[in-house]
């Protein structure tokens, strides 16, 4: 049954991932839903996973309860990493050839995955007290926190309220250079801010260059230039306009794929 479940889910959200692929204009309320619908199918599928494994109505709302915090404080970082692994895909087809590119059903579907394993995982080495698994669990769950809260900005209940974004699409920009890891040194930052930019500048140099990834890589680079200190929910909304610019210039394959091949400096 479960298995079914899992099938089904996956089925659905490279569905979707499809069709958002076919589009060369996403809207924002359109990436919105797509990503929180699964996130929240992830979280779903990893609370039925483990809910007849606890025979408590107490543990049970304990794991309700603990699946929506990990949710919460998740969701940019899983959000990051599934558009990280989307790019690895979207390398190989290229490599093959005789794929046609793909971002958004590997997006959708690791999204969904990460959610559900950050649950189970946690969930588990809590209830069994694995005191191996536990320390490095912990550890991702502070650094994810730190990820997620960065200004007051970040203190809500809810992961992501860019539903609606009003500024318009940045131009795209090239890829220049890694700037997170320079910035460390002139900037002022909490230490919640330097765990994120020390990702960015980690995330920066591991992205592979597709027609996709660079135009995202430089939109976000430019960002970060023009705005050095910034929430984790504006870094959030600036990751949804460079997806959007992306998907915007994905019809012009042939540009694209000149761009992606251009050299650039990776310092």
């Amino acid at each position: 049954m479960f298995k079914g479940l899992m099938i089904l889910a996956s089925v659905v959200l490279a569905g979707i991932g499809v069709w958002l692929d076919s589009l060369k204009v996403i809207e924002q309320s359109s990436l919105f839903i797509a990503f929180h619908f699964a996130s929240l199918v992830g979280v779903v599928l990893a609370v039925v996973w483990m809910w007849s494994k606890l025979q408590s109505t107490l543990l049970r709302i304990v794991l309700a309860a603990a699946a929506l915090i990990i949710w919460r404080v998740a969701y940019f970082p899983i959000m990051v990493w599934a558009g990280w692994v989307a790019t690895l895909g979207d390398w190989l087809t290229l490599q093959v050839n005789a794929i046609p590119s793909i971002i958004y059903p590997t997006f959708l579907v690791m999204m969904a995955l990460l959610h559900g394993m950050a649950i189970v995982a946690g969930g588990m080495a809590v209830y069994r007290k694995n005191i191996i698994l536990l320390p490095f669990l912990g550890l991702a769950f502070v650094i994810a926190s730190l990820v997620s809260f960065t200004s007051d900005e970040d203190l809500t209940w809810y992961p992501d309220g860019s539903y609606s974004i009003n500024q318009t699409l940045p131009k795209p920009k090239q890829p220049v250079a890694n700037v997170y890891f320079s910035a460390m040194e002139t900037q002022h930052y909490n230490i919640a801010e330097q765990v994120l930019v020390f990702a960015s500048g980690v995330m920066y140099s591991a992205i592979p260059r597709t027609p996709w990834s660079v135009v995202v890589k430089g939109t976000l680079e430019q960002a970060f230039r023009d705005q050095p200190k910034a929430s984790s929910a504006e870094r959030a909304r600036e990751h949804y306009l460079a997806f959007r610019m992306a998907q915007s210039l994905r019809c012009c394959k042939e540009q694209a794929l000149v761009t992606a091949q251009a050299p650039v400096s990776s310092q």
